[in-house]
């Protein structure tokens, strides 16, 4: 299977790092020459703490290389996502799987709408890494990668399942799920936590435990986010759901959020398409979302002085 990464950041590098150390035929797609060259010539780093190790995927940023693909990956940040389908639609064979993990609200329906239900694959992932250079990173966290059906898409259980095969044997553990909607909404809403907590404190994940105060603050985010997701078409237990924002901050500890990695890089971050999203859902359906807007202002503004600074 030959697979493409869409995106050179911490988890694209992540991924495409540990593929291709385990032999698979890996390529990644960025529209960042700077890093196309320094993977290119010094191949990815991959630091996980007491050890370090080097792979060499393949990296361009030629969008051509789609056409020989027979899964495409998406790890771009979640305000790309339109513009990267518009850059590989016109070069991806129509056999090829695209499959997200991707942080946000509405990649999936947005890939659907430009591939075809029929082909996108969504998911989440637990993995945990910090960009630490244009071709590193320090890998925090070896979680799992789920993938499943869900309400915008019609892929076959069966293709979902040998994506998954193929993954797990590349080195990511990676199992398939009938319908992975509930757990990709579950994921939204630790999102939801520790994004925007760890970028405003400026503070790795674990951090987040010592802050006592902050236990109100994740107790209301759970709640509007269990309210948000009902109206979406799931129904989650906010006692299940705090169970797991508090096992993810644990597990991911020593990592950098990716919104934190933006906020001090002076980058647009996704907050509009996590909290921001979950704030415009329950606006629409005339409930409350003070937290969530919050938050969401918060962040954009410290978003905004970062960009000026």
């Amino acid at each position: 299977m030959r697979i493409l990464v869409v995106g050179a950041g911490a988890l694209g590098i992540l991924f495409a790092g540990v593929m291709s150390r385990h032999g698979g035929d890996v390529t990644i797609l960025t529209r960042r020459r700077e890093a196309a060259e320094a993977i290119s010539s010094n191949g990815v780093i991959i630091n996980e703490g007491k050890s370090s190790w080097r792979a060499w995927p393949n990296c361009t940023t030629d969008p051509r290389t789609a056409s020989s693909t027979d899964l495409c990956l998406i790890c771009v940040k979640s305000y790309d996502t339109e513009t990267v389908a518009r850059m590989v639609s016109p070069y991806l064979n129509e056999r090829c799987i695209i499959a997200t993990v991707q942080n946000g609200l509405n990649n999936v329906e947005r890939l659907a709408e430009a591939f075809g239900p029929e082909r996108v694959v969504a998911g989440y992932t637990l993995q945990a890494s910090t960009l630490t250079g244009l071709n590193s990173v320090y890998h925090a966290y070896d979680g799992e990668t789920v993938l499943g059906r869900h309400p915008s898409t019609t892929t076959p259980v069966e293709k979902i399942g040998r994506v998954a095969d193929e993954l797990t044997r590349m080195g990511l553990k990676t199992s398939a799920v009938e319908n992975v909607y509930p757990e990709v909404l579950t994921k939204l809403i630790i999102n939801s936590v520790i994004n925007p907590l760890t970028a405003l404190l400026g503070v790795r994940n674990g951090e987040l435990l010592e802050v006592q105060e902050l236990s109100w603050v994740i107790d209301r985010l759970v709640e509007e986010g269990v309210e948000a997701c009902y109206l979406l078409g799931a129904k989650l237990s906010p006692g299940q759901v705090k169970s797991r924002v508090y096992e993810a901050i644990k597990a991911t500890y020593e990592n950098k959020s990716s919104m934190l990695q933006d906020i001090e890089r002076g980058r647009r971050t996704e907050i509009e398409f996590i909290n921001g999203a979950l704030a415009r859902i329950l606006r629409a359906a005339g409930r409350p979302a003070p937290t969530n807007t919050l938050l969401t202002q918060l962040v954009l503004a410290a978003e905004r002085k970062g960009r000026r600074s």
